[in-house]
């Protein structure tokens, strides 16, 4: 059974058609989603109906999903961020069915199958919206966590950054982003679970097709330059 595990769409059809493409070639068999499907993209609409069709086993909330139906979850506090918010926002209110799977997960950023001792989280466990865990940043806190819960594999999203990071027993994944990678590289990112195996995969996808579709939405130039950077 191989799983894609996908997060941090952020409407970018173009990346997530080229992902689910790769997916295929990959043989996935399933689909786990980490959050962030929309915000800073310029596609929310083709995205969400896109993942409506994948049938996924697990979906969960990001921050960026959430704040749009949930007040008690803050949005972008960034310049772009705001704008981007208030026309997610605007195309939402115009599609309210178009956009029922998100308004169904939205309270639900964290999921932990227990029988797998498996955890799903967008943030992380402490914070699951808005936490950000970096591969450099102190995994101590967190691999206390999973023992806790007595969880053997965490995957989150947030940060955009793809790693791997395995002690005593345990492990903590980030596929990357789909839509706006931030490690260097501008090619979309994702995972795959084949058994015991983690891989991870970069894909080539049209960017300029993703950056006019954000100019189009008259969404600040930063959105769309930053695709080109994976920055």
């Amino acid at each position: 059974m191989r799983i894609g595990v996908l997060s941090d769409i952020h409407a970018n059809i173009q990346a997530l058609q080229a992902v689910l493409k790769d997916c295929q070639e990959q043989r996935v068999d399933k689909f786990w989603l980490l959050g962030d499907y929309v915000d800073y993209g310029g596609d929310p609409v083709e995205t969400v109906s896109e993942l409506s069709k994948l049938g996924a086993e697990y979906m969960i909330a990001g921050n960026h999903d959430a704040c749009l139906y949930t007040s008690s979850v803050r949005s972008s506090e960034t310049p772009h961020g705001k704008q981007a918010f208030e026309y997610t926002k605007e195309i939402v209110k115009e599609n309210r069915e178009r956009f029922r799977l998100l308004e169904a997960i939205a309270d639900k950023p964290l999921l932990h199958l227990a029988d797998r001792k498996t955890l799903l989280v967008h943030g992380t466990p402490q914070d699951p919206y808005w936490g950000k865990f970096l591969p450099g940043d102190n995994a101590d806190v967190l691999f206390d966590v999973l023992e806790q819960m007595d969880v053997r594999m965490m995957l989150l999203g947030h940060s955009h950054v793809s790693f791997m990071l395995t002690r005593g027993g345990r492990t903590i994944i980030n596929p990357g982003s789909v839509g706006q990678p931030r490690d260097g590289s501008p090619k979309a990112a994702y995972g795959i679970l084949d058994g015991d195996a983690v891989i991870f995969r970069r894909v080539q996808y049209d960017m300029d097709g993703a950056a006019k579709a954000i100019q189009e939405a008259g969404l600040p130039e930063y959105l769309w330059k930053r695709l080109y950077k994976g920055a």
